[in-house]
């Protein structure tokens, strides 16, 4: 599974490469968030401790190496020599080196160190995939927000006019009373919306904050026209062999597998005879032995008195073979096995899950792009619906509610527009997502689908200053 890397310098390329937009556009959050973000920076840092996983499973199958030194103290009595007493120092220094032979537990752990590194490489494809989510969610969440409350001043604006109209009709007597209570019951119900449209712009935006660890004044917003063509390539069996064959959650189900049929090999191989070549040398130096006592004659008080240095050098091959350990090693062996059988069912199981996955997000974006321009046209129909409902309520024939039933329908659809559009985006990096080959560069592509013209202020909204017609014409 080949990708190139990712390092926050394309991100920032990209972002010089854009002009001097002054509003913070994609690349600027995901460059902020690429430094910052918590859970993307211990990711980065699981995977490199991943990688030493390797190391420590070639280990067991290269030479190691043992030194060692002793210093000791001797006081020794020999009565059976006319208390010979010897008192002296000893030094002792050692080298040791060994070298597995045949060793099928290590080879196999080898193996299976192999495969895990493998799966934490695919564990981090799948990380850099969800930061790059995390990040475009992050961004289209403020956007989404924004919308909503703009849609909810709208209407509340409206609303309220309505309100006064219906109240001026009642005072001259032009209507009942039950019209100007329609429309203070619609007017608290629209002031009721659009503190909530304020508290998810509030919340949105500290999100987004928290991700980057930024406050973000301005962000440049989508454009007008974007290319909403459907899933690029259009069949769907295309998505789901990419999913199959390089979604990390699939490739991290068959290298788990894969590493559990090698522990399960690993355990067997513990049961076998175990075959290395050892080699030592070793060298003890005594320091002036102190003899007292004993039969000067004796040879025992004269090889102490002239205790020489010895050197030794030892080589050979040692065969191990564990016979009975308690049942304990049949028992691994057994477990091993039936653990790598799960392995291999989770690995079939998760084919299936993304495959479905794919088809499913496939299916979406499909349906995303015929919707965004159906809401389009919702939104012209229900502006023309509203025009002349307001004509019919002029002259007597349309009451109050159904003004007000017209003006709520425009406000929905103006916000499922808008929805409509985000959920395009998201949905086609989720598709990628499960495909596999969700990228930084797709982020650098989105961007392209901002304005360099139109941005919003994230502290101060200029809601006010939009005239009714704006905010609810389709962008």
């Amino acid at each position: 599974m080949k990708r190139s890397p990712i390092t926050p310098l394309s991100l920032l390329l990209a972002t010089l490469a854009a002009g001097g937009a002054q509003a913070a556009d994609l690349t600027n959050v995901a460059n902020a968030a690429w430094d910052y973000d918590g859970t993307w920076r211990a990711d980065r840092q699981t995977w490199e401790a991943d990688q030493e996983t390797l190391v420590q499973g070639r280990a067991a199958l290269l030479p190691t190496i043992d030194a060692s030194h002793r210093h000791s103290e001797i006081n020794q009595t020999y009565e059976s020599t006319g208390d010979l007493e010897i008192d002296g120092r000893s030094r002792s220094t050692s080298v040791t080196l060994t070298q597995p032979l045949f060793r099928l537990d290590a080879f196999y752990g080898y193996k299976e160190a192999k495969s895990l590194t493998s799966v934490a490489q695919a564990e981090f494809y799948q990380s850099r995939q969800d930061f790059v989510l995390r990040v475009a969610q992050g961004y289209f969440g403020v956007l989404r927000a924004w919308d909503t409350l703009v849609s909810a001043q709208a209407e509340e604006k409206a609303i309220s006019r309505q309100l006064e109209q219906s109240q001026e009709r009642f005072d001259v007597g032009l209507v009942a009373s039950t019209d100007v209570e329609e429309a203070r019951a619609a007017y608290d119900l629209a002031r009721v919306n659009l503190i909530v449209a304020e508290q998810e712009f509030d919340i949105a935006r500290d999100q987004l904050e928290t991700l980057t660890g930024r406050k973000w004044e301005t962000l440049a917003e989508l454009r007008d026209d974007l290319p909403m063509e459907g899933p690029q390539p259009s069949k769907m069996n295309a998505w789901i062999d990419k999913a199959a064959y390089q979604n990390p959650q699939i490739l991290a189900a068959r290298y788990s597998a894969k590493a559990a049929g090698f522990t399960a090999d690993r355990q067997l191989g513990a049961m076998l005879p175990k075959v290395q070549l050892f080699a030592e040398y070793q060298h003890n130096h005594n320091t002036d032995p102190s003899v007292s006592g004993g039969d000067p004659g004796n040879q025992l008080t004269q090889f102490y008195s002239t205790q020489p240095d010895t050197n030794s050098k030892t080589i050979g091959i040692e065969v191990t073979v564990p016979l009975f350990r308690g049942g304990g090693l049949n028992s691994q062996r057994k477990q091993a096995a039936l653990l790598a059988d799960a392995a291999g069912q989770r690995y079939q199981q998760t084919i299936r899950d993304i495959s479905q996955q794919a088809r499913t997000f496939y299916r979406t974006v499909e349906a995303d792009a015929l919707r965004v321009e159906a809401r389009r046209q919702a939104i012209r129909s229900t502006r023309s619906a509203l025009e002349a409902t307001q004509s019919g309520y002029e002259v007597g024939t349309r009451n109050v509610v159904d003004v007000l039933n017209a003006q709520q329908a425009l406000y929905a659809a103006q916000r499922d527009y808008a929805n409509a559009r985000y959920d395009y985006i998201l949905d086609t990096l989720t598709l990628k997502s499960a495909a596999g080959e969700l990228d930084v560069e797709d982020l650098v592509a989105v961007n392209e689908w901002l304005s360099d013209q139109e941005s919003l202020n994230l502290y101060n909204p200029d809601l006010e200053g939009q005239s009714e017609e704006q905010m609810v014409t389709p962008r």
